[in-house]
């Protein structure tokens, strides 16, 4: 069985790869027995919601037929087990999943930072027991052990340039480092975990946003802010672990104040999905 995230990030991956309309996706998904309102539907499909086993398996299903009804040569969207998959009729248009210990698994143990309730609902009041299983976890992928690596390079060059940035980078937060796995631009630099705006941003699944730092309250004193590389703009998204642990972000970082949009949002959303997917399951070449 793959672990929820996993399907539900492929699902999102699928619907962006295809550019269906979530409305015609829950049509047929309703079609096929589905009981979740639109507003369910779409929020998963959007990151933004979770579904129960049967409900994600339905949207899966919603999706391979409609790829399949549009003649589309793409891959499918997972179901939750291989039993479902033999089932379904569509095994056969469906990417294989690298489950290889030496590759990139999805049943390893991991935590997220610092505090909260785990993906699977599991409350951990210690926060010191997250932390280590967070940490746990970002050493389990192996991405501190490889340096940077070019293969991310395109998305963080991707991001510098959509958003018009002066650097975007992807960053991981071990327990005391922020370490760049990727740098698009001149700003973005190994630093002191309590330095670092990014282990700010993975303390919560949402986008952390500081359009100017110089006003802003809680970061006009930060040292970044005062001192050299002077950060004015600030966006930043955390990118979790396939079991949904957050081990660091890809962010967006400037030395002039900027606005940034429920639109900008989304995108930058998007872009952290799809270093996730890469983390996951590998360059594709």
């Amino acid at each position: 069985m793959i672990s929820q995230n996993v399907q539900q990030w492929m699902a999102v991956q699928v619907l962006r790869t295809t550019n269906f309309e979530t409305a015609s996706v829950w049509a047929t998904y309703a079609s096929l027995g589905g009981k979740r309102d639109i507003a369910d539907v779409t929020a998963y499909l959007e990151a933004g919601g979770t579904l129960s086993v049967l409900d994600r398996d339905l949207v899966a299903h919603a999706l391979n037929e409609m790829i399949v009804d549009a003649g589309l040569p793409l891959d499918g969207a997972h179901y939750s087990t291989e039993d479902v998959a033999e089932g379904s009729g569509f095994k056969d248009n469906l990417r294989v999943l690298i489950l290889d210990p030496d590759g990139y698994r999805f049943d390893r143990p991991a935590a997220t930072a610092p505090r909260g309730i785990t993906s699977s609902g599991q409350d951990i009041d210690d926060a010191a027991e997250f932390e280590f299983r967070r940490c746990e976890a970002l050493y389990g992928t192996g991405l501190l052990e490889t340096g940077a690596e070019t293969r991310f390079d395109r998305y963080t060059k991707r991001a510098r340039r959509h958003f018009g940035v002066s650097s975007a980078s992807i960053a991981l937060i071990t327990e005391d480092r922020q370490i760049i796995k990727s740098v698009a631009g001149p700003i973005g630099q190994d630093l002191p975990r309590e330095v670092a705006l990014c282990a700010r941003t993975i303390e919560a699944s949402r986008t952390l946003v500081i359009t100017d730092a110089r006003t802003d309250p809680g970061y006009r004193d930060h040292p970044l802010v005062v001192d050299g590389p002077h950060i004015r703009f600030y966006a930043g998204h955390p990118i979790m672990t396939a079991d949904g642990w957050r081990i660091g972000t890809l962010c967006l970082i400037d030395d002039q104040p900027r606005a940034f949009s429920e639109d900008d949002a989304r995108d930058l959303r998007h872009m952290a999905l799809d270093v996730q997917i890469e983390i996951w399951l590998g360059s594709t070449g």
